[in-house]
């Protein structure tokens, strides 16, 4: 019963946070979570990474080309 009611609380708050914001899109929402939190912009009003984000991308990358590697060439 009250899982229930804590479903239908949080679909309600879901719906109030849509009409309040009907305007903002998905696209501006990722933008602001990719975003550098500091200084989003340059001088030039170019866009800036996170570099944490930046930095766990290359890390993932670096890992799946190891296993990749490892996984494909066997002797």
């Amino acid at each position: 019963m009250e899982a229930n009611t804590q479903r239908d609380e949080m679909h309600d708050r879901v719906v109030n946070f849509y009409v309040q914001n009907s305007g903002e899109r998905l696209y501006d929402a990722l933008l602001r979570l990719v975003q550098n939190p500091l200084k989003p912009r340059d001088e030039d009003n170019r866009f800036r990474v996170n570099p944490i984000l930046l930095l766990l991308a290359i890390v993932f990358a670096l890992v799946c080309g190891t296993f990749l590697f490892f996984s494909m060439v066997q002797s």
